[in-house]
């Protein structure tokens, strides 16, 4: 990981709210954020989920599905990325195109391109990696909850119905590797 952000980029902890962060806060997990936020991308919306009352909850505090939170940035042209975190219910193969990197926080990360199912991945080569790639994505890190990077193209519904992101690609599996690679617990 760089020990400083570029000049054009953003610290992501400083896009977050007193009132967001509280609310973040109050799930009672660690909250990965990232450090690295290409520059003009913002905090659109942030998504959390208790655990509900009669929900089994392990040593973590972390119940099947929940604590579960969504940060979604979104830029002038309407491209996202999330940040999420996820008690459980996750699984599946790598996507088309992989690489794995090391992170601070969770470790060794899979860094995928493309949601195929059911395909060998092969990996990112130079050039797929400095070309703006569809559905960018980690494959959910860490020991409950499982933390995830993902970009958006047409699919905010998930985290509201009235957000909109564009469908085009937007970012280099590059660029989002920063990202991945500049999570850090939110103080």
């Amino acid at each position: 990981m760089p020990s400083a952000l570029p000049a054009y980029a953003q610290s992501g902890h400083s896009l977050i709210s007193a009132r967001q962060k509280a609310s973040l806060k109050s799930l009672g997990i660690k909250i990965a954020i990232p450090r690295y936020v290409p520059l003009g991308f913002r905090v659109v919306t942030i998504k959390t989920e208790p655990c509900r009352n009669g929900e089994r909850v392990d040593v973590n505090g972390v119940c099947r599905f929940r604590p579960s939170y969504t940060v979604l940035y979104r830029n002038a042209q309407n491209h996202c990325f999330v940040v999420e975190a996820i008690g459980g219910g996750i699984g599946g193969p790598n996507g088309l195109y992989t690489r794995t990197v090391n992170t601070k926080i969770l470790g060794e990360v899979d860094v995928n391109i493309d949601t195929s199912r059911g395909a060998v991945s092969a990996p990112i080569t130079t050039a797929i990696a400095n070309t703006p790639q569809r559905n960018l994505w980690t494959f959910p890190a860490g020991k409950s909850p499982f933390y995830q990077v993902a970009t958006l193209e047409g699919k905010a519904n998930r985290v509201s119905p009235t957000i909109t992101c564009s469908t085009e690609a937007h970012m280099t599996p590059n660029e989002f590797t920063k990202v991945v690679q500049s999570l850090d617990w939110l103080p």
